[in-house]
């Protein structure tokens, strides 16, 4: 085991009794105890400084015996969240559960080898430094670190972006937030005490360069001069070189007039785009095909638009569009296309996932000229609308912004909508439920060579088949109009289809009135008897 060696002020708190249960295990003997809690800032930040290191008080053959588990914000116990693999650990060896290997190899840097045993898990250890931790035997509680019951913000144990280390049976602590902004934990106010502090720490001991390690005693040529510029990379001037970000320089271009129909509020840079009247705008890219398929993969992989280009497109990302949710209303723009262009004619096929629509698609996917896939849109269900954009403006809309589509004569789940040159025609809902390809379903993509189907084509006729792409002859009865409902006094014993003309005499108002005087009375009986027992024929 390394030596323990505390450089600069190291913050010393001691516990005793009960309160955090700090002498080892409280319930049974235990060969595995708690030596340290990280919750350190390592340079790739997110969740990798994150480490409990353990110390086996003697030979311990099958280390997954043992457990462990986070108390998170004084909410009290959340039992054992972690088991430790099936491995050997002798006396007196260390063990360091981490969630990133790699991130704790170079913060460690020369003292990383000091640990016998390093366990990388991608979910656990995720204690943040207010957060107390059990050791679990065989599922039982041996030792706790903190309070289970008490959110550890303020208090004596709090190690927020730090670490909490055990020295003889007692816990000592690096200051809160002592490794904010460090390479190294020798860069830091606050060596880890398990690390012996070297002679020599080679490092960048330049201070006006980027990665200045302020705890290196050696230079080591390693320095990389601080390279300022724009670190967002949404904007126009994005520098993917920089590392350090510059102080309000990213740039982003739009129209800043809000009188124009494309005023863009997050532009801070007016590009000349602005638009006052819809003259200025080609209506170059027009919708084709909104598509909300069930295919294997299922999830979002059956999800694309189809567009055509109604003229050349030197550069495609002049165009957008965006899904208007759930009758919520427009949501503007959420997709720019890629700056392309794009031939009068061409077929624009952008998806979630071209491998899986290529396989679901068959050989029907080579009719499309350009194909584009993004991973986070389209993004609409089968009961929303679609807008297109050109320069911000909206030049087209699918459905209606402002309407759930759920049971409208435009809703296309688990289906498609085409527009035909009669309008927009739909595949029936959930038609590709259950279906391997296109091929299977009942409803093809009207953009597809589909295999020749005969039928009868015309649709003024009785077998007309919406589906039937080559007329075979069989159209036979033409389509007569009117009254199908033989009770009707309309009835046309000659139609075929109804034409909802049909009507219906009604009984008299008064029932028993034989002869129409308003009233039933001596009249109306004497002219019932006067026939009653004759027999009709």
């Amino acid at each position: 085991m390394a030596m323990i060696s505390l450089r600069k002020a190291t913050r010393l708190a001691v516990f005793t009794g009960g309160l955090l249960g700090l002498m080892g295990s409280s319930n049974g003997q235990s060969d595995l105890a708690l030596q340290g809690i990280l919750d350190l800032t390592v340079p790739s930040g997110g969740s990798d400084g994150k480490a409990i290191h353990l110390t086996a008080t003697a030979d311990i053959p099958d280390l997954s015996i043992y457990g462990a588990g986070t108390a998170n914000n004084g909410g009290g116990t959340d039992g054992q969240e972690y088991t430790f693999p099936a491995l050997s650990v002798a006396a007196g060896e260390s063990v360091l559960v981490v969630r990133s290997a790699a991130a704790m190899e170079s913060y460690f840097s020369l003292c990383y080898t000091a640990f016998d045993h390093v366990i990388e898990n991608g979910s656990w250890p995720d204690q943040n430094g207010d957060d107390a931790i059990e050791l679990f035997l065989n599922g039982t509680v041996v030792e706790t670190f903190g309070e289970i019951d008490v959110d550890g913000t303020g208090q004596p144990w709090e190690y927020m972006d730090s670490w909490a280390f055990k020295v003889d049976g007692v816990w000592t602590y690096g200051e809160v937030n002592c490794t904010d902004n460090t390479l190294d934990t020798f860069d830091s106010s606050c060596p880890y005490p398990f690390c012996e502090i070297p002679e020599v720490i080679p490092g960048c001991t330049d201070p006006t360069a980027f990665n200045y390690n302020s705890g290196a005693t050696e230079d080591d040529g390693s320095c990389i001069p601080v390279l300022e510029g724009c670190m967002t990379d949404a904007a126009d001037n994005y520098n993917a070189d920089a590392n350090t970000a510059c102080a309000d320089c990213c740039e982003f271009g739009g129209c800043m007039d809000e009188t124009a129909l494309n005023f863009d509020s997050g532009a801070n840079v007016d590009d000349g785009s602005c638009i006052y009247d819809l003259g200025g705008l080609t209506n170059a890219l027009s919708l084709q095909g909104i598509i909300d398929f069930t295919t294997p993969s299922a999830g979002s992989t059956g999800k694309a638009i189809h567009f055509v280009a109604l003229a050349d497109i030197a550069d495609l990302s002049i165009f957008g569009a965006g899904t208007a949710n759930n009758g919520g209303g427009t949501d503007g723009q959420e997709y720019t296309f890629p700056a392309i262009s794009v031939a009068a004619g061409d077929d624009v096929f952008l998806a979630r996932d071209l491998a899986e629509m290529s396989a679901y698609f068959g050989d029907c996917f080579a009719n499309f000229e350009q194909l584009i896939e993004d991973a986070s849109w389209p993004d609409q269900n089968g009961d929303d609308a679609i807008e297109l954009f050109e320069n911000g403006v909206v030049i087209e809309t699918f459905g209606d912004v402002d309407v759930d589509g759920t049971g409208e004569p435009w809703e296309y789940t688990d289906s498609w909508a085409y527009k035909s040159n009669d309008g927009w025609i739909y595949g029936t809902v959930d038609c590709t439920d259950g279906t391997e390809s296109l091929a299977d379903a009942s409803c093809p993509y009207p953009a597809c060579a589909v295999a020749e189907i005969e039928g009868c084509t015309d649709p003024f006729y009785l077998e007309y088949d919406p589906y039937a792409t080559v007329d075979n002859g069989s159209c036979a009865t033409s389509l007569v109009w009117g009254c199908l409902y033989p009770t009707a006094s309309n009835y046309s014993p000659q139609a075929n289809m109804d034409d909802g003309s049909c009507t219906f005499e009604l009984g008299p108002a008064c029932p028993g009135d034989l002869d129409n005087d308003g009233a039933v009375g001596t009249t109306d009986l004497l002219s019932f008897l006067s026939v009653f027992g004759a027999e009709c024929n």
